[in-house]
């Protein structure tokens, strides 16, 4: 009787909480709408009543909502709506145009029916969300006269959607109302300078009367987390200026010279600097470091390096004498220094540069410490006021690339790894250069694309509306279109005509305080404040050079020196979780007992060189064809108790995530971010959730069952402990249960499972993975149009990571990917019966948990991303090159009557290959062919045409017994010259 008290009183309040997030139906939607005033037809008055609330600063309002011209509102719109019966009128909730820029009405009266007089006025605020207009009482009427009176200083005010209801909705329900400046896109750019606002800087009032500034060139780099590899051009300084009514004053602090500056941080206490310097390269450097590998010389001198320097005797301190890139630092509260550092050489999965993570060192650069373990870029960290470091993260577990830089926290050591924005937005691609705005726990950051430069639009981030709201992204510089994932121009329609709409001029923002910023926009020095209504133009370029980093020069309140949670002394290589529930987040769509075990995994980071050969979307080497960047390691499995909880060991300093498992082995949820663990780190999470700020539940001081006990050692998978390989793993089972009746001359439903490798995988994978996707006909084409462009195999439902698949980030159901809902799952459980529903074959738990595990993990084809043949194409590409010729030859004489071009399959065998069809269809069945042509074209092997065939394949059969590809049976790596950090490239020998 308890248990079931406690199910219905979770049932009431489930319901409960539907009805409190749950709107009363929208009569407005059953209207016509009328306007006396509309700006054209994409801004009709009809789209006031469509359902869509435009997002603000997104610039996505097309289509989406009603603007009334500028020319007529001054003197008063009229928006109408009509219905076919009278209907019950209790409140009317207005929402103002916030899309492009903030355009709202001030006043609006409201008549029903043929009244002469209002039955109510509403005063109305800039700004985005629901504002509401309650009636005094219930009104039935057939028609509403919304007369709007004024605006807020803007151009075409509207409105993003008015909803009419019966019943009043829950605050709940209609969310928070934000306020916003009524200022234009126009209007903020062409904003003149504040004589007040200049006489607080110059006097002082601000809290400060000098800036560092640092000169330089402008970036010119192909993506935002190249600037390490692709930045450098010489010349410039850093500066101490102090502004003032004539131009200010500049005085030189450390002259660049030949080399290049790329950064500054002041001291809490306003006396010492950190600055990263890279020196002149040596004659022997590339150009053009986007195509080449300058990071792999041993000359430190070629790298970045952080130095620190006293103010007052202004002697340069190098900080990280070593042959990596260290770069970006920033003062942490106890007086040692975080930065970014290439030093554990990883590279960019779809791309030639390094992979920096974040570090720590003592102030003298003593006792470096890693305290990230991601596998891709980490990027501009710094302090937040409560002592975290924030820092921008790219990752993309089972998902596109391009969509997610979004902002992490981690301890100063190294522990509680947590998101704080932008893990699952779609725009913008990246949030970078992140810095809090006073005592809040808001920050300033740039938001741009994933291509191209640093540069952006400025937005206030406040992670208080969730994790991934868009409500919590304010774009604070209207004027610019915030990018898209791939950050490409674009134009843009709407009220203000057509134009251009790059990327943005802005970076290196500094909030002076919660109302003060300084910011570099193309070189020029801004002081302006949050709103747009105040701004000076603090300092010009001059030449070719701008100015960038602008930090007030002053002592700062210093943040709370977070002390280190790790256990003292030396760890095993090991941290501890306990998992509070794994059905907090998943409840309804997964019953409770349904899961029994976590799978721990492990992102495997990029260690090889290669040269930028991209296929199947950008990957070189590849290693799926088109799912996942990463090869996979499976550490093993942790139990889930009754009650949910769990508690086990995870390796240490590695990127990791975890999949939810059903009994079979199927991931019922899967995790598309990663975690770390620091060495002894014990952390805790919720339960498998989708954000990572879920709130625990309350109510219940019952410890989770798992907690009682001691942390568990995790259950070997029975393959072992290796990374995941598709030919020594999932083939042998395909070899015991499928390819009796799946092969080269008999393939039901055209399926052959045999594992002959091909050009680039292997037969089995060809058609379990490969067919039927973006991949199988264009494997050198990079992105798709859209989600539809992709495609799916039609056995196995795959995440794509393709550019242009970014929507697939948003797709976070239960059961949604993987195996739980593949086809070749259901074979498996099924027993494959045959049309008289007899089974074919029962294949056993081990097996089955191997080929659930490979579509769990996003079907990888290789075990890491190491490559014997790094010049080809994807770096594995084997088919012979002169088999087209050969076969064209062939059919001319041979094959013309029938054939306009001798059929072949979407892949070549490389191994067996007298086993391809173009060489078994037209072999005699008695030479050991299938005459699948309806006639022996070949009588023999030893016809020669059959044999000019055969003999193209013949350099790469031996180049694969010199030099096998890494999934052949035996092979070894074998490291090349461009594979290692020691070594100088080729091209420069």
């Amino acid at each position: 009787m308890k248990s079931a008290a406690i199910s219905l009183s979770v049932t009431a309040l489930a319901v409960l909480a539907t009805a409190a997030f749950a709107k009363p139906e929208n009569i407005a939607r059953t209207a016509k709408v009328l306007a006396t005033s509309q700006y054209n037809e994409t801004y009709a008055a009809r789209f006031v009543a469509d359902g869509i609330i435009p997002e603000a600063g997104k610039s996505n309002s097309n289509g989406k909502e009603w603007a009334a011209r500028g020319s007529e509102h001054p003197k008063g719109v009229v928006l109408t709506m009509l219905w076919d019966s009278p209907v019950d009128i209790a409140e009317v909730v207005y929402y103002g145009r916030t899309s492009y820029a903030v355009e709202a009405f001030k006043e609006c009266e409201i008549y029903f029916d043929q009244a002469a007089t209002p039955a109510i006025t509403a005063t109305l605020k800039p700004g985005h969300g629901p504002q509401r207009i309650t009636l005094k009482q219930q009104t039935k009427a057939s028609s509403m006269r919304m007369k709007f009176i004024g605006s807020h200083a803007c151009k075409n005010p509207g409105a993003a959607e008015i909803e009419v209801y019966s019943i009043s909705p829950s605050e709940k329900a209609l969310g928070r109302f934000v306020p916003m400046r009524p200022m234009s896109a126009q209007q903020i750019s062409r904003v003149p300078d504040s004589p007040e606002l200049a006489e607080k800087l110059y006097s002082g009032k601000l809290g400060f009367k000098q800036m560092l500034l640092i000169e330089r060139q402008a970036y010119k780099i192909s993506h935002v987390y190249v600037y390490h590899v692709e930045s450098f051009r010489p010349g410039g300084a850093i500066h101490i200026f102090t502004p003032d009514k004539n131009g200010g004053k500049l005085e030189k602090i450390f002259d660049a010279g030949t080399g290049m500056i790329m950064d500054c941080s002041l001291s809490y206490d306003g006396t010492e600097i950190l600055f990263s310097y890279k020196e002149k390269p040596t004659p022997t450097e590339h150009k053009n470091n986007s195509q080449h590998i300058n990071h792999m010389y041993t000359d430190r001198g070629m790298k970045y390096q952080v130095y620190r320097m006293n103010l007052e005797d202004r002697e340069p301190v190098l900080l990280t004498d070593h042959h990596s890139n260290n770069f970006n630092p920033c003062w942490l509260p106890d007086g040692r220094i975080a930065f970014l550092s290439d030093r554990k050489l990883s590279f960019a999965y779809c791309f030639t540069s390094s992979s920096p993570l974040l570090y720590r060192m003592d102030r003298d650069g003593s006792d470096i410490f890693k305290m990230s373990h991601g596998y891709l870029n980490d990027f501009t960290p710094s302090v937040l006021n409560d002592g975290r470091v924030i820092y921008s993260r790219w990752e993309y577990v089972d998902r596109p690339a391009c969509p997610i830089q979004s902002l992490w926290t981690l301890r100063p050591d190294g522990t509680k790894s947590e998101g704080f924005f932008g893990n699952r937005v779609l725009e913008p691609g990246t949030f970078m250069e992140a810095r809090s705005i006073g005592n809040t726990r808001k920050v300033l950051c740039v938001m741009t694309g994933h291509n191209g430069n640093c540069r952006g639009a400025l937005g206030v981030i406040d992670p208080s509306f969730g994790a991934n709201a868009q409500e919590g992204i304010r774009n604070i510089t209207p004027e610019v279109f915030v990018p898209d994932v791939a950050g490409n121009n674009r134009r843009k329609s709407g009220p203000y005509g057509n134009e251009l709409v790059n990327k943005g001029p802005y970076e290196n923002p500094f909030p002076i305080d919660e109302k003060y910023f300084l910011v570099s926009k193309l070189g020029t020095i801004i002081l302006r404040d949050y709103d747009g209504t105040e701004r000076v133009v603090v300092k010009q370029p001059s030449g070719n050079m701008g100015f960038y980093s602008p930090i007030p020069l002053r002592r700062v309140k210093l943040p709370p020196a977070l002390p280190s949670t790790l256990p003292k002394g030396e760890h095993e290589p090991w941290g501890t979780v306990v998992m509070m529930d794994v059905y907090n987040g998943l409840e309804a769509d997964v019953k409770r007992g349904e899961i029994k075990q976590l799978a721990i995994v492990e992102e495997i980071e990029k260690g090889d060189f290669a040269p930028h050969k991209g296929i199947f979307g950008f990957q070189f080497p590849l290693v799926s064809c088109g799912a996942t960047y990463a090869a996979k390691k499976l550490w093993g499995y942790a139990t889930v108790e009754e009650d949910g909880s769990a508690h086990f060991k995870v390796p240490s300093e590695v990127p990791i995530y975890f999949l939810a498992l059903d009994k079979e082995g199927r991931a019922v949820q899967r995790m598309r971010t990663l975690t770390h663990s620091q060495r002894g780190e014990r952390q805790s999470c919720i339960g498998c959730h989708a954000d990572r700020n879920y709130a625990a539940p309350s109510g219940s001081d019952k410890r989770p069952s798992a907690a009682c006990r001691p942390p568990e050692e995790l259950i070997e998978p029975e393959w072992g402990r290796r990374n995941f390989d598709y030919s020594s793993i999932v083939q042998p089972v395909l070899d015991q249960y499928c390819i009796r009746c799946h092969n080269a001359r008999e393939q039901p439903s055209g399926v052959d499972l045999t594992g002959d490798k091909t050009d680039f995988w292997n037969v089995s994978y060809e058609h379990l993975a490969r067919k039927g996707t973006h991949g199988e006909k264009t494997p050198f084409r990079h992105g798709a149009k859209n989600l539809a462009d992709v495609g799916q195999n039609p056995y196995v439902k795959w995440i794509s990571s393709i550019n242009g698949a970014g929507q697939n980030i948003l797709m976070i159901e239960p059961r949604t990917w993987g195996a739980y809902p593949s086809k070749l799952t259901e074979i498996i459980l099924s027993g494959h019966p045959n049309k008289d529903g007899k089974k074919r074959f029962k294949m056993d738990a081990k097996s089955m948990r191997r080929v659930f595990a490979w579509m769990d993990l996003n079907v990888p084809y290789y075990r890491d991303s190491r490559t014997n043949h790094p010049d080809t194409p994807g770096s594995r590409w084997m088919k012979p090159p002169q088999l087209d010729k050969a076969l064209e030859e062939v059919r001319k004489k041979r094959c013309a009557d029938c054939h306009q071009k001798v059929p072949t399959t979407f892949y070549t065998r490389i191994t067996n290959v007298e086993d391809n069809n173009f060489l078994l269809a037209p072999l005699a069945k008695s030479a050991g062919g299938t005459e699948a042509c309806g006639k022996a074209v070949f009588a023999s092997k030893d016809d020669p045409d059959y044999q000019s065939i055969l003999k193209t394949f013949e350099p790469i059969t031996e180049l694969m017994k010199e030099r096998p590809r890494i999934d052949f049976p035996g092979a070894e790596y074998v490291p090349h010259a461009n594979a290692h950090p020691k070594l100088t490239c080729n091209t420069c020998e």
